[in-house]
């Protein structure tokens, strides 16, 4: 297991030490500090819990926090028309039959959120490719570019939220494939042109999200049309009728450690995409990220996939995303090129 380092981890205290001139100081240095991370590493977590105030006065640092990210992020480039978001909580499903819930690798609001080319590294690339899916979504239409999420209660399992670098899945399966150097604009048509195949692909699946191994380049369409998310949820009849190839294959999986049907299928999935097998792709790109009640955890919703580990029937998050609800014009393709090359279009 690999834990989120520990500069990832920003204390809070100054958001309530010292007066109001001390406290502007305070959120706009961890606001900074911040958007070097979202780009850089991928991830950041606001340690609210450690400040021990109440479930109100948290959410609305929070909140606070947000709203400042957001202005610091466009001052460094992102869109103007960047946004907050404040959705509904969400209470944790727990398939029947497990005590906790395992949440495979995914974007949030993958219908329309998902790392596609910039138009500066493919000038083909239409923006209307950043939608897959007009239909059947879980979440809102927006266009999520950073992922928030405020622990509103931790629940009775482990509150781990579990990062994977995409940037770096991409680069290496297209080299481990193709040879040669991951330059990030051969990468990104790389990603497109599997992207567009997928979508040509989407009358035979069906599926409104765009899959992982279809991202990679996969072409059968089983591998399109089924969609993870839980580990331990089972296949659905509708699946098993409509992809009989796969139903035998939840019976065991290549690393042999895989509880759940679904994720035995994805086990099968990563191995055909990836090379390696769900145990080795999370030795090799899995980063830990615990957090306790109220704390505030922020992600790069296109350069990064999250997932959750164990997480109980209790735990309740509220999600406080940057969105946009049109993902093109100059700004945009701007911003998404530098996401690629992991920063911002303007330096602070």
């Amino acid at each position: 297991m690999r834990f989120a380092d520990v500069e990832l981890h920003l204390d809070c205290a100054g958001l309530v030490d010292g007066g109001e001139p001390e406290r502007v100081a305070a959120r706009t240095s961890l606001v900074r500090r911040a958007a070097d991370l979202l780009h850089s590493a991928g991830f950041v977590i606001f340690r609210l819990g450690r400040l021990r105030l109440g479930a109100e006065d948290s959410r609305a640092l929070a909140a606070e926090l947000t709203a400042a990210l957001r202005e610091e992020l466009v001052r460094r480039g992102a869109p103007d028309d960047l946004r907050v978001e404040q959705d509904k909580a969400q209470e944790t499903f727990v398939p029947q039959g497990f005590g906790t819930r395992t949440l495979l690798p995914h974007h949030d609001g993958q219908h329309c959120s998902y790392l596609t080319p910039s138009r500066r590294d493919d000038e083909t690339w239409s923006p209307q490719w950043r939608e897959f899916g007009a239909s059947g979504y879980t979440t809102t239409p927006a266009h999520k570019m950073y992922q928030g999420v405020f622990m509103a209660d931790p629940g009775e399992g482990l509150s781990i939220t579990t990062y994977y670098d995409w940037l770096d899945v991409l680069a290496t399966v297209y080299t481990e494939r193709h040879g040669g150097t991951a330059d990030p604009a051969v990468v990104a048509r790389w990603l497109g042109h599997n992207q567009r195949a997928a979508l040509d692909l989407q009358p035979k699946h069906g599926c409104s999200y765009p899959s992982f191994s279809g991202m990679l380049g996969l072409s059968e369409p089983a591998w399109h049309g089924l969609s993870f998310h839980h580990a331990e949820a089972p296949l659905s009849e509708e699946d098993r009728k409509r992809y009989p190839v796969a139903v035998p294959l939840t019976a065991s999986c290549p690393c042999g450690e895989c509880a759940g049907e679904s994720a035995r299928l994805f086990c099968h999935q990563m191995l055909q995409a990836t090379g390696r097998n769900w145990a080795d792709f999370r030795r090799k790109w899995e980063v830990l990220a615990p957090s306790e009640r109220f704390d505030l955890l922020f992600g790069h919703n296109l350069t990064m996939l999250h997932g959750g580990l164990a997480g109980g029937r209790g735990r309740v998050i509220e999600p406080f995303c940057l969105v946009v609800d049109e993902p093109r014009g100059e700004q945009y393709e701007d911003w998404l090129a530098a996401s690629w090359r992991r920063t911002l279009p303007r330096p602070a």
